[in-house]
């Protein structure tokens, strides 16, 4: 996700010049790629579970598996949301979504994810 997220947060910040297809084409990838991840959280594979794999994924998912699947689902409603209006290939519309699907990601990484 983070491959296309980059550079339309970094046109959002002006750090890049804004192309409105460029931004409608990965904010369309971001909101494919939004409902993938989640089969990889399942029980025995978080941090410090004795797997052997390095994670970043707190124990604490399996605590909470419902706020943990809400914001699952924001992510993927406010993604959805970011492609389509994307398409109108408005910059401050754009940019407002887009800071919206960047506090989903930040919510969900606060609770569960390590420093």
């Amino acid at each position: 996700m983070g491959w296309h997220f980059g550079p339309i947060a970094d046109m959002a910040k002006g750090d890049i010049e804004y192309d409105g297809d460029e931004f409608a084409r990965r904010a369309q990838n971001v909101a494919n790629l939004a409902s993938m991840p989640w089969e990889g959280f399942v029980d025995g594979s978080y941090q410090d579970d004795g797997h052997g794999v390095d994670t970043d994924a707190l124990a604490k998912i399996a605590d909470n598996p419902d706020d943990f699947e809400q914001k699952q689902q924001d992510l993927i409603d406010e993604s959805q949301k970011l492609a389509t209006v994307a398409e109108d290939k408005d910059f401050q519309t754009s940019r407002a979504q887009l800071s919206k699907v960047g506090k989903t990601c930040k919510n969900c990484h606060d609770d569960y994810c390590a420093e």
